[in-house]
């Protein structure tokens, strides 16, 4: 692209349409340079955050557009620190709106190079930090404290792509802040203070006001965060580094680069820790984690056609932190011997690799290309709301990224072969780390896993013939298991818990019925079988389910089995289809519970095997639900009906509440629901042969429904149904009376159970009286007009609640269910539920729009819920108790570290810590205070 030439004179505009209305006004305004207005048009009609920057000071907008795009950066990072932090908010906050608009505008529309937006993106954070930290070191100098100026013992490195200058378009910023103790107390700065320094750096830089936000700051990255305070002093940190550091740490710190603070402490302390991060020998923990990796590589080499819609550009499969692994492992094994390979970049890099022969130049090649395009998806994909997501949108939605990405006609085919690529070469990492080096590749030879899982396998297999389990006894069984011998081994192999896999095995065919029908699904479906290994091993649950039903392995067969997930329209019909061959009530009934188990079964797999992310893990859970209830309401109605009839004017609607109603079910939910009718004001009684009155009705119907669904038969049951939510619990009748439900939320509901009416929805039954429950839902929500009185009522009730359940995520002291009551509070305090869905993910930047939850609030509670959450999903699938990661079965806590986003087990455990934490005292800011000790994490 050329360079110093004015922004506008280089755009050319996205294909597609454009908001006309943008057009127009740029068009109009003395400001924007001529020609310049179409391009951004286009840009504004696939982008809500960029049309809002446009708008919002056409004067900005045309300064912008009037200069070269890397002036209006440069010109943005020249900020004058100011002690006055309100204005210094103001300006970087305002520059950083300049900044977005310039590189998004050089990034689509003027050829911007990925290094070039990311370089730009990094110079700005750089800039952003230097100002927050010099202004607020300027405001302690005017307030009598003696550390102004640059030697003040602090430092602050960036981490992570910003330290490497490969910032993402809306990322978050890993920053660690240390301070020289011998240095900064020469100028008044001792632990305390720098602590609170960090903390008002933090504010300063991530508190969203009027104007904004400049950056989201990460401090876990620091050593030991789980006890550690934000600040570190160096000695602290060093020491750490060199005795107690994790290989992870190790590398993190590859990335690791000053960036403000007192530049001569800074250089002692990177120099000081370098021998630990590149000891001067073969990294053998960097061999030991390339063999850890082969049970995640083992699963997604099988994991069938890659999909593009909905797939994470960055975790997914074939994604940019595969790359970035290949790189780093690279990096880390032979790093310390060669410093060509000691780079932060990841491009770099990987031509340093191929230049030092660690990898050939097609591999080298062909990964910096797929890389630089996820990069530029990556980008696109947060531009169109200023998000931090890297999630492509479904298939309904990929034109706007297509758009953006100027490919129209071939944006999926290209996105597929370019996930397929890095996935191929990451799946051959175990591989290069040995195969391109003699000598490592003869280290490497020591340590045969292939043996490992022999020896471990034979104990067990001499049992299975000397003394075999029922399932194994007949001698097809025994032919059967002997085929299979090598494939077990193999699979075992790759496993992270090979003991666990073993015993795992041994209780699967202790409990299967028979096992012919069983190992001949696996001799003919041999792929399955490293599956199998993770299910025994880390989700004893959904083991003795598989077991119990072993059918259920058929649905693991089916070539579409990591394909897109059906819809649910494509579920009813599926279901449907399976309904009508059924030819009584209790076949029905049976249909119901295969289907559901089935489905269930794929999703809880998809999910272990990381093929599906937790949110469309729940989404996909609750999917079904929502179709397994309509159709058991069918069934069941059309059933009694043969007996009872119908009554005049009869209809029905089922509330969802709970994780059903908020669209989170995990795999041990269960249903709340409320059965709400309402009939003719006269009538009296159905006019079946064995009439009922309404009552008695549509009492008898709602429990045949929850036997529908929840009654076991030999074909197992479905769920669990929870009607405990009904006016007056358990003391009023199943089935309630529309008008009874109404005159209840309107005099007599418990703000309790307003609460759960925050994430009701209607998942069955009649349109016309399901808008009036909701109506009424909405209508009780104005009783609560003392928000002082109900903060007190919602404190108590979660002080209660501690009292019985204080174990898991859920129920820990600043866990899920603290979380999920601050924005059920919320809404009950501005008397109204927000946003259109009403899962907690969509409910917590709903209050930060509707001004009823702090911004800053919002993303703490947010991101901790996500965190959750993930972790939910797959703890479920090993136990239907309250288990935290470290108490997970071991082959599981690999997944839950993935899930969690994090480098190992311990990080993860410190990051829960340090989240329960924020929320626990944003519950007793926001709520009110709740008189129970933490759980211990630890």
């Amino acid at each position: 692209m050329t360079q110093n030439q004015p922004l506008a004179n280089l755009l050319r505009p996205l294909p597609g349409e454009l908001d006309a209305d943008v057009a127009q006004r740029l068009t109009e305004s003395a400001a924007i340079p001529a020609g310049s207005a179409e391009a951004c048009a286009s840009v504004a009609a696939l982008s809500p955050f960029l049309r809002e920057l446009m708008l919002s000071d056409l004067e900005v907008t045309g300064a912008i557009l009037s200069a070269p795009w890397q002036e209006t950066v440069a010109q943005a990072c020249r900020l004058v620190p100011t002690p006055n932090l309100e204005d210094a908010g103001r300006l970087v906050r305002l520059a950083r709106k300049r900044v977005a608009l310039a590189i998004a505008l050089a990034d689509l529309c003027a050829g911007a190079s990925v290094a070039d937006v990311c370089q730009g993106l990094s110079d700005f954070a750089d800039a952003a930090v230097r100002h927050a930290l010099d202004s607020i070191l300027l405001l302690d100098a005017e307030r009598g404290g003696t550390h102004g100026g640059q030697s003040t013992g602090l430092i602050v490195i960036a981490m992570g792509k910003h330290g490497a200058c490969e910032l993402n378009y809306s990322s978050d910023i890993d920053l660690i802040v240390l301070f020289d103790p011998a240095r900064a107390a020469t100028v008044g700065i001792d632990q305390q203070a720098a602590v609170r320094i960090t903390r008002r750096l933090v504010q300063l830089l991530q508190e969203r006001t009027e104007y904004g936000y400049a950056f989201r700051v990460d401090l876990r990255l620091r050593p030991d965060p789980g006890s550690t305070p934000l600040a570190v002093s160096t000695r602290t940190a060093i020491r750490y580094m060199q005795t107690r550091a994790r290989a992870w740490e190790r590398q993190a710190m590859v990335k690791a680069r000053q960036i403000a603070g007192d530049e001569a402490a800074g250089e002692s302390y990177l120099a000081a820790i370098a021998p630990s991060v590149w000891p001067p020998s073969f990294d053998f923990t960097a061999i030991e984690d390339v063999y850890q990796t082969r049970e995640q590589i083992a699963l997604v080499k099988g994991a069938g056609t890659l999909t593009v819609p909905k797939h994470n550009v960055k975790l997914g499969r074939g994604g940019i932190r595969e790359v970035e692994f290949f790189v780093q492992s690279l990096q880390r094994v032979a790093g310390g011997r060669d410093r060509r390979l000691r780079g932060r970049g990841t491009v770099a890099m990987l031509a340093a690799l191929a230049r030092a022969g660690w990898v050939d130049w097609t591999t080298a090649n062909e990964l910096t290309a797929a890389y630089d395009r996820l990069r530029r998806i990556e980008h696109c994909i947060q531009m169109v709301a200023d998000e931090q997501s890297h999630v492509l949108p479904p298939e309904d939605g990929l034109w706007r990224i297509a758009r953006m990405m100027r490919e129209e006609n071939d944006f999926e085919e290209r996105t597929r072969e370019a996930l397929t690529t890095v996935h191929r070469h990451f799946v051959a990492l175990p591989e290069i780390a040995g195969g391109c080096n003699p000598t490592l590749l003869s280290l490497m030879g020591g340590h045969d896993p292939s043996a490992d899982a022999a020896h471990a396998f034979a104990p067990v297999f001499s049992a299975w013939q000397s003394e075999p389990p029922q399932s194994l006894k007949t001698e097809r069984a025994q032919r059967l298991l002997a085929d299979l011998r090598a494939d077990f081994e193999r699979a075992l192999s790759t496993t992270a818990d090979m003991e666990g896999a073993v015993k795992g095995l041994e209780l699967f065919f202790a409990r299967l019925p028979g096992g012919v029908d069983f190992l001949a699904r696996l001799s003919n479906n041999r792929e399955l079988i490293p599956i199998l290994l993770l299910i025994v091993s880390a989700t004893p649950r959904l083991a003795e389910e598989l077991a119990r039903r072993v059918r259920l392995l058929d649905v693991l067969v089916d070539p579409a089995f990591f394909g897109r997930l059906q819809t649910r329209e494509e579920l009813e019909t599926h279901l449907v289809t399976d309904l009508s061959r059924a030819d009584s009530y209790e076949g029905e009934l049976d249909c119901l519970r295969q289907f559901g188990q089935e489905q269930m079964l794929l999703i809880h797999v998809r999910a272990l095997t990381g093929s599906l992310s937790p949110p469309e893990t729940a989404a996909a859970l609750t999917r079904l639900a929502d179709v397994l209830v309509g159709a058991a309401l069918t069934c069941a109605t059309t059933e009694f009906e043969k007996a009872h009839g119908r009554i005049a004017g009869g209809a029905v609607a089922l509330l969802a509440l709970g994780k059903f109603g908020g669209a989170e079910m995990t795999a041990t939910s269960d249903l709340d629901m409320v059965f709400l009718y309402d009939c003719d004001a006269d009538a009296k009684e159905s006019d079946g042969r064995r009439s009922l009155s309404p009552g008695h009705y549509y009492t008898r119907l709602a429990q045949r429904l929850v036997a529908a669904l929840s009654a076991p038969t030999a074909a197992g049951s479905l769920y669990e149904v929870d009607l405990r939510l009904r006016p007056s619990g358990r003391a009023g009748p199943l089935a309630t009376q529309v008008r009874s439900f109404e005159r209840y939320q309107a005099e007599d509901a418990w703000v309790w159970e307003h609460m759960a009416l925050t994430r009701a929805r209607v998942v069955a039954g009649d349109a016309d009286l399901a808008e009036r429950a909701i109506a009424a839902i909405e209508e009780s929500f104005h009783r609560h007009e003392d928000n002082a009185a109900l903060a007190e009522e919602v404190a108590k009730m979660r002080r209660r609640m501690a009292e019985e359940h204080s174990e898991g995520l859920k129920h820990m002291a600043g866990g899920q269910v603290d979380i999920e009551f601050i924005a059920q509070y919320r809404q009950l305090a501005i008397q109204r539920r927000v946003g259109e869905a009403r899962d907690v993910a969509s409910v917590l930047p709903a209050l930060a729009e509707a001004g009823a939850l702090p911004g800053t609030a919002a993303e703490t509670l947010l991101k901790a819920h996500r965190l959750y959450q993930a972790l939910s999903q797959l703890l479920a699938l090993a136990s239907a108790k309250g288990l935290m990661p470290q108490d997970a079965p071991v082959a599981l806590r690999p997944l839950l570290v993935r899930a969690g986003e994090a480098p190992d087990l311990s990080f993860l455990v410190a990051d829960i810590a340090e989240r329960r934490k924020q929320v626990r005292d944003l519950f007793i800011k926001l709520v009110g205070p709740v008189d129970d000790a933490p759980a211990s994490v630890t």
